[in-house]
C-alpha cells in the first residue's frame, strides 16, 4: 500500500464500506458450522426459515443494465442463498480518457494492486492521445467505446448520427493500435445507456456498460469524498464509475489508491464485466 497514511474521515469511509460484508461472512461461517454440526433452527426464531436476503446476489437491483461479474466459481457460498457462490468480485471502470497525465498515473496502481479494468476511451482524445492508448492495452486492460466526441445529447440524434459517433471512435482506436481493435463495450456520455441507442448497439454486437456506483469524481468533490462514497457502496458484482480524463483527475488517482487498498484488504478481486 506504499505506507499510506489515512486521515480519520477516510478510514471511516473504509469501515463503513467494509464492515457489513465482513460482519456477513463471519455470519455464514458460523451457519455453515452450525450446519456441520447438524445443528437446526426452531421454526419459530427468527430467521428459520433461511429466507433472509443478505444483499450479496450482486449489484444494486436498481441499476439495470449494468455490466458486471456474473457471481460465478471462486467466490464463498452462503446458506442464505442456496449454497450458490458469492464472488466478491468488481469491476472498476474509468471514463473519458486516455489522458497524458493521468491515464499512466491509474495504469500504474491498478499494476501494483494485480486490479484490471475497463477504459471508456472518446475517439478525440485517442486521436491526440494514441500512445496512451497502447500502454492502456499492453497493460491487459479492456476498451470501450465512449463515442468520438463525447456527445452528451446521442440520445436526440438520428440514428445515422449514433452510429457514425460509435464508428468514428472505433476507427480512432484502430488506428492508435495499428489494426483490428477489440471494443466490445459501449458506454454512453453522460448517462445509462438510453432506449433509443439500445438497437444501435445490439445491430453492432456492443454490450452496454453501465454502472452502480457514482462517486461523482469529475465534480472533484475531494480525495476524502470519492473514497468513501465508492467503498461505502461496494456490493460483490458493482460496476465502478471513475474517470482518468476530461479534466483535473488527480483526486480520482488519490482516491484510487486508497480505495484499492481497501477493496484488498475487504477480499475483493477486480474483474471485466461478464468474467467470474
Amino acid at each position: 500500500m506504499n505506507n499510506l497514511s489515512w486521515p480519520a474521515t477516510i478510514l471511516l469511509g473504509i469501515m463503513l464500506g467494509l464492515v457489513a460484508v465482513a460482519a456477513e461472512r463471519t455470519a455464514d461461517e458460523e451457519r455453515r458450522g452450525s450446519i456441520a454440526d447438524g445443528a437446526t433452527a426452531a421454526p419459530s426464531e427468527p430467521g428459520a426459515t433461511g429466507d433472509a436476503d443478505d444483499g450479496r446476489s450482486g449489484g444494486d437491483a436498481g441499476d439495470e443494465g449494468a455490466e458486471g461479474g456474473d457471481g460465478g466459481s471462486g467466490g464463498e457460498t452462503s446458506p442464505d442463498t442456496g449454497g450458490a457462490s458469492v464472488d466478491y468480485a468488481v469491476t472498476l471502470t474509468f471514463d473519458d480518457g486516455p489522458h497524458p497525465v493521468y491515464t499512466p498515473q491509474v495504469l500504474d496502481l491498478l499494476e501494483q494492486h494485480d486490479a484490471t479494468a475497463v477504459f471508456c476511451v472518446v475517439g478525440q482524445r485517442v486521436r491526440e492521445h494514441p500512445e496512451v492508448l497502447r500502454q492502456v492495452v499492453d497493460a491487459g486492460h479492456a476498451l470501450c467505446n465512449h463515442t468520438d466526441t463525447h456527445d452528451d445529447e446521442l440520445a436526440d440524434r438520428d440514428r445515422d448520427k449514433i452510429e457514425r459517433q460509435i464508428a468514428e471512435a472505433d476507427e480512432a482506436i484502430e488506428a492508435a493500435l495499428g489494426g483490428e481493435a477489440d471494443v466490445p463495450y459501449f458506454r454512453q456520455p453522460n448517462t445509462a445507456v438510453q432506449p433509443e441507442v439500445e438497437p444501435v448497439l445490439d445491430d453492432l454486437g456492443l454490450r452496454p456498460l453501465d454502472w452502480t456506483v457514482d462517486p461523482r469524481d469529475w465534480s472533484r468533490p475531494g480525495t476524502t469524498s470519492i473514497v468513501q462514497d465508492v467503498l461505502g457502496q461496494i456490493r460483490p458484482g458493482a460496476v465502478i464509475l471513475l474517470h482518468d480524463g476530461g479534466g483535473d483527475r488527480s483526486q480520482t488517482v488519490a482516491a484510487l489508491e486508497q480505495i484499492l487498498a481497501g477493496l484488498d484488504a475487504a477480499g475483493y478481486r477486480t474483474v471485466l464485466p461478464g468474467d467470474s
